[in-house]
């Protein structure tokens, strides 16, 4: 496959044609934050955290654009800032309160996010503190789902459907009451666990006793 020339916050790098500009910025080192994204996975563009704004103005999705040669993207513009930090914003302001025995912390792509933005999560919370703390899902007889901590990325529904050819997860209700369910035969599940290995945030974890 070809390689064609684009330039990345003023950065000029070569990629294969056919690539999506999101997998050409990170394969050269330059972060774009993400949470739905997966390199196994089809660009899902459900998070709207890898907007980027092409040199017309344009603000489109990095993981669902794909690169053309001569191409002039940024990443951190002021368009991009007011369309990405209020989505940041409303997802941690409906996240769980603490990342403290969290198992994805330290690892959670939503901190690094946070990071990036500089997020403050104190004055955050003030703008939509989450309602009760809803229980865990135990469910599935191999791992756990913590909803407080789910982001609703939708990459353990996608892995699941890539394993089987149609997923034993799905959506369970509409809005901030919506979760991941566990649907079908349990004995359907043969407990790969790429589901919990790939959730950016911690939200599933495998069970322990």
């Amino acid at each position: 496959m070809s390689k064609i020339t684009l330039t990345i916050d003023g950065k000029e790098i070569q990629t294969q044609n056919g690539t999506t500009i999101l997998e050409a910025a990170l394969r050269n080192g330059i972060n774009i934050p993400h949470l739905c994204f997966h390199p196994e996975l089809k660009p899902q563009g459900a998070c709207r955290l890898c907007m980027v704004e092409i040199v017309n103005g344009e603000l489109v999705a990095s993981c669902r654009e794909p690169v053309k040669s001569g191409m002039v993207i940024n990443t951190r513009s002021e368009s991009v800032d007011k369309a990405v930090r209020p989505v940041v914003e409303l997802l941690v302001a409906y996240h769980h309160d603490s990342c403290r025995g969290c198992p994805g912390n330290n690892k959670c792509e939503l901190q690094k996010i946070m990071a990036y933005f500089k997020i403050d999560r104190k004055r955050v919370r003030r703008l939509q503190p989450p309602s009760e703390t809803r229980a865990l899902d135990k469910s599935n007889p191999f791992f756990v789902y913590d909803v407080n901590r789910c982001v609703q990325c939708s990459i353990c529904i996608s892995t699941c459907e890539q394993v089987y050819g149609e997923s034993l997860l799905y959506y369970l209700g509409r809005g901030h009451e919506m979760a991941v369910s566990f649907y079908g035969d349990e004995k359907k599940c043969e407990h790969c666990l790429k589901c919990v290995a790939r959730c950016p945030v911690g939200a599933l974890f495998v069970k322990t006793t």
